[in-house]
């Protein structure tokens, strides 16, 4: 009697043993994704903290320059895929968790049953079957965890081309500025205000010279209009020089 009271504690304590292989891989599996999640969760933070340093600087100033509002752009933008990656890894855990759990059920069912009733053949059967379905799943959930994996690639690389294309538009945008400060001091300069100075003396001779032809020709009491050469010299006569 004794010896068949002591018989389940050591048929128990074998059950770990039998289902503790596929449970161990897939714990370790979760501590690498709860590191993971850690780490996201250092990275979005000390990323804010740099949103909040930059958007402080920025506030200092009356005028953002296009430097300072590219930069909030980027953070902004690596801020949301942060987010958005670490939502992923919560769901991945929450589906590792799960099939951790629906293999050490169907494993704990399997070593009752056969301890229980080991000429059951059909409810047998029906847990292989559904153990079967298990490792299924845990391969396909494989594979979803391997695409969700190069998803994260593909949106890392979108990220550095996104980062790319604003260092580009900075750099056109510098060198724009450079290029109308440049013309600024150019027309700031004495060579140019002198030949300004030249031209609106020029501009100012013609124009006199046109007021004389217009009462030469106004004076003599000709029909300038019925002649198109004559009609086409008043016009031209006309014209401000000042708006050409």
């Amino acid at each position: 009697m004794e010896q068949q009271a002591e018989d389940p504690p050591g048929a128990a304590s074998s059950d770990p043993g039998g289902a503790g292989g596929p449970p161990q891989v897939a714990g370790a599996r979760e501590a690498r994704s709860e590191d993971h999640m850690a780490l996201l969760f250092r990275l979005r933070a000390q990323t804010k903290q740099q949103l909040l340093e930059y958007k402080s600087m920025i506030d200092a100033n009356e005028e953002k320059t296009p430097e300072q509002i590219i930069q909030e752009k980027q953070i902004e933008a690596k801020v949301e895929d942060l987010q958005n990656e670490i939502e992923e890894v919560k769901i991945a855990l929450e589906m590792k968790s799960l099939a951790l759990s629906r293999m050490q059920l169907s494993a704990a069912l399997k070593n009752d049953l056969e301890k229980i009733n080991t000429g059951n053949s059909v409810l047998m059967d029906t847990m292989k079957e559904v153990l079967k379905l298990n490792k299924s799943v845990m391969k396909l959930q494989q594979e979803s965890w391997e695409l969700e994996e190069k998803l994260l690639d593909v949106r890392k690389k979108r990220f550095q081309l996104k980062q790319a294309s604003e260092s580009k538009l900075l750099e056109i945008q510098t060198e724009k500025k450079k290029q109308k400060e440049e013309l600024a001091s150019m027309e700031n300069s004495d060579k140019i205000k002198t030949m300004k100075q030249s031209l609106q003396r020029e501009i100012q001779i013609a124009t006199v010279i046109q007021h004389v032809f217009q009462n030469l020709i106004l004076g003599s009491k000709v029909n300038w209009a019925a002649d198109p050469a004559l009609k086409e010299t008043v016009l031209e006569l006309e014209k401000d020089l000042t708006m050409t």
